[in-house]
């Protein structure tokens, strides 16, 4: 009977040895980088996001895969309307706005850190007619 517990225990070890040899041959794994996007709202609207992430009726963050295509979208409070983004990723006054996420050139509103894309939505008030 010791015997066969001592071999059985002998095969355990030697299928362990085999498996940690196995999963230490695999490629090593893949690193993912991500960026973080950045949103402040000036005025009275909301920004989000496709794909989810951010929603934001203030200041926003949220982290995405590098390389991401993000796409923003802009809209106003009663009363208010979308003026513009201020950024390099998004001239312009249209309300969406689309860039990927590669090189981080410009942060409106601060020092961002490296990785981090930064974006301004500016609605103003709408002026009631006279």
């Amino acid at each position: 009977m010791r015997i066969v517990t001592y071999a059985a225990r002998v095969l355990l070890v030697v299928l362990a040895a085999g498996l940690l040899a196995a999963s230490s041959s695999a490629s090593p794994p893949h690193y993912v980088f991500r960026d973080v996007a950045l949103v402040r709202v000036i005025g009275q609207g909301s920004v989000r996001s496709t794909p989810r992430g951010l929603h934001c009726p203030g200041a926003c963050r949220a982290s995405f895969v590098r390389g991401t295509h993000l796409i923003l979208h802009a809209a106003a409070a009663p009363g208010w309307r979308f003026s513009h983004y201020a950024s390099l990723w998004c001239p312009g006054d249209h309300q969406s706005c689309a860039f990927d996420l590669v090189s981080p050139h410009d942060c409106v509103g601060g020092a961002c850190p490296i990785g981090a894309f930064g974006v301004q939505a500016i609605f103003v008030r709408v002026q009631p007619a006279a």
